[in-house]
């Protein structure tokens, strides 16, 4: 079973929670417990888990940024956004996560973020789903 997630972010740099949207499809799928994974399919923007609130979202993106080499990039149509698909693919355009009385498990302060590195942009994520 499976449910493509859309969204549309507004920056060029952003970070979505996507928390309550899977927990919703889990919810509506009627899934108790089993594994979600979401896959991304993007090439300038990632997945991973993360805290949100207190600016950890606007640190993460610097880090994220900090960590591509200042290099010239022979990315031909758009040398500007080249590390943008660097960090894409450092960070990773997939999750797979447990789900445990209907409900993704995840820490206390963990959540699921897109993270947008070459916005704004419509994405779209696949989230599949199958029981255990």
């Amino acid at each position: 079973m499976g449910h493509i997630v859309r969204v549309a972010t507004s920056q060029r740099k952003q970070i979505v929670d996507l928390t309550a949207r899977v927990n919703e499809l889990i919810r509506q799928a009627k899934l108790k417990d089993g594994l979600c994974a979401l896959f991304l399919a993007h090439t300038t923007a990632a997945l991973t888990t993360g805290e949100v609130g207190e600016g950890t979202e606007d640190d993460l993106l610097d880090v994220v940024e900090q960590m591509i080499p200042k290099i010239r990039f022979r990315h031909a149509h758009d040398p500007a956004h080249a590390w943008s698909h660097m960090a894409a693919s450092i960070l990773g355009p997939s999750l797979t996560l447990p789900v445990k009385d209907g409900a993704l498990v995840l820490g206390t302060w963990q959540s699921v973020l897109l993270v947008e590195l070459d916005g704004p942009r419509q994405r779209e994520i696949h989230v599949m789903w199958s029981p255990s």
